[in-house]
């Protein structure tokens, strides 16, 4: 089986940048393992290692890696390979560093048993090895270094001084400290000045030498270049905390700005914002096009707001943090102008509005996570109200939406556990016997209409749909049902219902359905289907409005569920002409629970018990 595209271009620029013995079929067969637990988000710091232990170490072996597998992967899947890469790299060059040290230790202990030959060694280790070395006598000062020092430091040829003033200084500070203490090895990363006013990162290893009596000699310094990784890490370590797009920071980027902000315990506002409508202009105009819109708000948030950190941490959502507690009404006023004014794309003038929740915070201890939930929270409040809404943090509302919010995220375990239960009630004639009785589902405290809201919320109408309708048809007694919105216009409605028919030997006659109003006219074709198939069919929810009026005209419907009364004396009014009217067309009213004298008086046929 042949190789992928990937695999080959990467096996290309690895050939191309080092040398190894492997040939270039069965190099590309394991560059293309590699790449296949690479797309499963596996080894990505062992493939980076592998690399090293293959000798694919030439100057631009990882430079060149990463430009290729960047087409493809993340900048954290590139992170943990370059991680991976360069601690292989640095385990190398200490096991070498070792190496190196110890042939300099033993050539200076075996100097008077074989001086020409520990001379001879020496020396070959000391011109050849690219790493740097020098050696330093007991008081600091540089005894001898090697070419490979002179090059990394910046110098064409072996100066009089090799290192920089405040880096000497340094240097041999480090020396009389190891001297001083219990250790011979000291290992750290040094910024170290070169010869043309640059600076070059070094993993510097500094050992004392000791003679055959155990004595200080000498001190050793094995210095390697580690400029590029360096830079390299910094770049991928930017690319993690950056936005791409906007270039603006990203969620982890500025909740540790968040956190710092807090834990000064001055007074900040945050502000997160939703961009109104951008599915609008991915839809109508591309998603380049979307792009290009929030790189826009970005761009117009950080005009408008040069003082305050602005962040991506979503698809559409920015936040800002401003320094103090600024008039929000006026901030979302400005925000709001700097965005109405078009820019054009594709010949279009496109502008975006914003939705934004506010919170006030100061104080130290503040989570900033919990900051950020809130104001997350505020926004959604605010969103209810339309676009281009603003508001600003409420404690108690808040606290209503999570203990709501909570209770609705318990509900599949609710499930699990058989906490919701069904119940009935009895639907009689406004004067004569029962007729049938009417399915509720309850939840503890939680009534009927706040459990199939719940459900709605959930993606879980369908599910408990069918948990009422097989306790319901069990029973073999006529039933009632009302069903939420999401189950009346559910495409599988008709489907659950006839197999729970036939599994309960149900009578369909017996079955009375009421679809919610408020889902017309999606739910019409469930209607009629359930009609067809015997079922008595009505419409809850209903208030009268032409909508519903219209939908009882052209549609087989049985009968309605009146809602909830109104307490206003036009529209109890209106109520009173609406019932006779439908009665008229052969429809059953139902109202209740209620007085049953005021309901009677009211016209309906038929009233549900409390």
């Amino acid at each position: 089986m042949s190789a992928s595209p990937l695999a080959q271009r990467w096996a290309a620029v690895l050939i191309e940048s080092a040398y190894s013995p492997m040939s270039r079929r069965k190099l590309t067969q394991h560059l293309d393992e590699h790449a296949a637990r690479l797309r499963a988000g596996q080894a990505a710091v062992a493939i980076g290692e592998w690399l090293v232990r293959k000798s694919f170490t030439g100057p631009d072996s990882l430079r060149r890696t990463l430009e290729v597998l960047g087409e493809e992967f993340s900048p954290e899947v590139l992170g943990a390979l370059a991680s991976g890469y360069v601690r292989a790299t640095r385990d190398q060059l200490f096991a070498e560093q070792e190496k190196v040290k110890n042939s300099l230790l033993k050539a200076v202990e075996d100097a008077q048993r074989d001086l020409h030959d520990s001379e001879a060694r020496f020396a070959q280790v000391f011109a050849t090895t690219a790493v740097g070395i020098a050696i330093f006598d007991l008081q600091g000062a540089v005894v001898e270094a090697n070419e490979a020092l002179a090059t990394i430091l910046g110098h064409e040829e072996m100066p009089k001084e090799l290192f920089a003033e405040p880096d000497a200084t340094a240097l041999a500070a480090a020396c009389h400290r190891l001297l001083a203490s219990s250790v011979d090895t000291d290992r750290r990363e040094w910024e170290l000045a070169r010869g043309n006013g640059d600076t070059v990162w070094a993993n510097v290893v500094l050992s004392v030498l000791r003679g055959s009596d155990g004595l200080p000699k000498f001190h050793v310094a094995l210095i390697e270049d580690v400029t590029e990784q360096r830079m390299l890490q910094e770049w991928l370590r930017h690319q993690s905390l950056t936005d791409l797009l906007t270039g603006l920071p990203n969620r982890a980027s500025f909740t540790d700005k968040l956190e710092s902000a807090t834990a000064s315990g001055e007074p900040y506002t945050l502000g997160y914002l939703d961009v109104d409508s951008l599915t609008i202009v991915n839809d109508g105009l591309g998603y380049a096009a979307g792009d290009a819109v929030l790189v826009e708000v970005a761009r117009r948030l950080r005009v408008a707001l040069p003082d305050a950190v602005v962040a991506r941490v979503g698809g559409d959502e920015f936040v800002v943090l401003i320094h103090g507690s600024p008039d929000v009404a006026a901030l979302a006023t400005m925000i709001d102008e700097e965005l109405s004014e078009p820019v054009y794309l594709e010949g279009a003038g496109v502008a975006v509005s914003t939705s934004i929740g506010f919170v006030h915070t100061s104080g130290p201890g503040v989570d900033p996570t919990a900051v950020l939930r809130r104001a997350h929270s505020t926004l959604r409040r605010a969103e209810t109200g339309g676009k281009r809404q603003w508001g600003i943090y409420d404690h108690e509302a808040d606290a209503a939406d999570r203990a709501r919010f909570a209770r609705i995220a318990a509900m599949p375990g609710a499930f699990e556990n058989g906490e919701i239960s069904v119940e009935y009630a009895p639907v009689s004639w406004v004067s004569g016997p029962p007729a049938f009785v009417e399915a509720s589902v309850r939840w503890g405290a939680t009534r009927h209409d706040d459990v199939v809201a719940y459900a709605d919320a959930l993606g879980l109408a369908s599910r408990l749909g069918q948990l009422v309708l097989r306790d319901a048809c069990s029973r073999g007694e006529p039933v009632l049902i009302r069903l939420s919105r999401d189950q009346s216009r559910d495409p599988d409605l008709t489907a659950h219902v006839r197999s729970t028919l036939r599994a309960s030997s149900f009578a369909a006659s017996s079955l009375f359905l009421a679809l919610d109003v408020r889902s017309m006219p999606d739910g019409e074709e469930n209607l009629e289907v359930l009609h067809d198939m015997g079922v008595h069919v009505l419409l809850h929810e209903f208030g009268g409005g032409f909508a519903g009026l219209s939908t009882v005209d052209r549609s087989p419907v049985w009968g309605v569920r009146l809602a909830r009364p109104p307490s206003e004396r036009l529209a109890r009014q209106g109520l009173a002409l609406m019932v006779p009217l439908l009665r008229s067309a052969g429809v059953h009213v139902i109202g209740g629970p209620g007085d049953p004298d005021e309901l009677q008086a009211l016209g309906v046929d038929l009233v549900v018990s409390p």
